[in-house]
């Protein structure tokens, strides 16, 4: 009898690290649905600590999304800022555009935006498994920050894009074309999925060579059947104040220009400190290698991913925090490598403090305001800054070390076939 309890205990053990954290996502929801009905004001005060802008109803980002498809049916120039986008514009890819021949529109923002809702919790039951209760709590702090709060409310793509990389990264050998055509459609989508063909570079030689063949061809066709659009698109991509919900090499030299600490074309030393940073990346990148040779392949595949497109949206530009989810990928990698290096140790902190600042700025700096220029938010501004780049470093590393170790792999490979026709 006592073995048979304590089989059942072990067996519900598994099913609530396994499916815990996607079950308390729905039920989170379900809350949140309830305030918007019943206690709107509560509901719009929490919509307030990612951005400091109350909002009175969920999913705008999706509604814009489906507005801007609309539109396009009717034959707006949706690049330009027209009446029918309330003189806005559409700063998402042309190849996105192509759904819109969908019959769908802006009443369907509600049935959209529960259904990323559900990807995004069954997307938490798919990352590999928490090993004990501790972890548990600590990814579940990552899951549902305001950050990953922020990407729900607004309903914004990235959700749907995070969801459909995990499940693409849970795809066996078998299936990997899938995954590679996973990550196109999100390329197509949003541009910075891109950075998810890092993975290619784990493949075999044949398979690595038709990826990129097909991968060139695919940006060739993009560019001569939608250059100007897709140009529009990339000039045009949203960009704001580096004290708010954001995240971006940009912002350091931008907030400093803002405050007069720096001249206007003082801004272009953010590269020479992004080269800084890539430098000590490159140092780090043998760490690493070793670190990364004793974890798990699936462990290794969501940490090269997360670490991918981080770094990716880090350096090309300034990107909303509700990005900030993919570091839910790079969670169980960096918690297994914590207790082997003091110098991973902190890294699982890290990712888990960026996803939480917004509620010490909001505190700081009050939620009817994006910034209020006094010492105590002025340096905890400076805080985030350096702990983004510290970050961004140790995954830079980690995102080198796969790069060049499967890279070797595969040159290897190569070398042996031209030896042995």
């Amino acid at each position: 009898m006592a073995a048979s309890m304590q089989i059942g205990r072990g067996i519900r053990r598994d099913f609530l690290l396994r499916y815990g954290m996607g079950l308390a996502c729905l039920a989170l929801v379900l809350i949140f649905a309830a305030l918007h009905a019943a206690a709107p004001h509560i509901y719009v005060f929490f919509t307030r600590i990612p951005d400091g802008a109350g909002k009175l109803h969920p999913f705008v980002d999706l509604r814009a999304i489906l507005q801007g498809g609309a539109c396009w049916r009717q034959g707006v120039n949706v690049y330009r800022p027209s009446a029918c986008l309330g003189g806005g514009v559409f700063n998402y890819s042309p190849l996105l555009l192509r759904a819109a021949l969908l019959p769908i529109g802006p009443r369907d923002t509600l049935a959209g935006g529960l259904l990323f809702c559900a990807a995004y919790a069954a997307a938490l039951t798919q990352l590999p498994p928490p090993g004990n209760w501790s972890e548990f709590r600590f990814r579940a702090a990552a899951a549902f920050s305001p950050a990953a709060y922020y990407a729900l409310e607004q309903g914004n793509l990235d959700t749907l894009i995070f969801a459909a990389t995990v499940l693409a990264l849970t795809l066996s050998w078998r299936q990997r074309g899938w995954t590679y055509a996973i990550f196109a459609v999100g390329t197509a989508a949003k541009f910075y999925p891109v950075a998810l063909f890092i993975l290619a570079f784990r493949e075999r030689r044949r398979d690595f060579s038709v990826l990129a063949g097909l991968g060139l061809a695919a940006c060739l066709v993009a560019v001569v059947l939608y250059g100007p659009a897709l140009l529009a698109a990339l000039t045009q991509l949203p960009s704001g104040t580096p004290f708010r919900a954001s995240f971006g090499r940009i912002d350091i030299t931008r907030g400093l220009y803002v405050l007069h600490v720096l001249p206007h074309g003082a801004q272009a030393c953010t590269w020479a400190l992004a080269l800084a940073a890539l430098g000590v990346a490159t140092w780090r990148r043998r760490t690493w290698a070793l670190a990364l040779a004793g974890l798990p392949a699936g462990e290794v595949r969501f940490l090269a991913a997360g670490a991918a497109v981080t770094v990716f949206c880090f350096m090309a530009a300034q990107n909303i925090e509700y990005r900030e989810i993919f570091l839910i990928l790079t969670l169980p990698g960096l918690i297994r490598l914590a207790p082997r290096a003091p110098s991973f140790r902190p890294l699982p902190w890290l990712v888990v403090l960026l996803m939480w600042e917004a509620v010490p700025r909001a505190l700081l700096s009050g939620l009817a305001q994006p910034y209020l220029p006094h010492p105590p938010a002025l340096c905890f501004w400076l805080l985030r800054e350096a702990l983004w780049w510290w970050l961004v470093v140790e995954l830079a590393a980690a995102a080198l070390a796969f790069v060049t170790d499967e890279g070797r792999r595969l040159w290897y490979e190569i070398d042996v076939i031209r030896r042995n026709p």
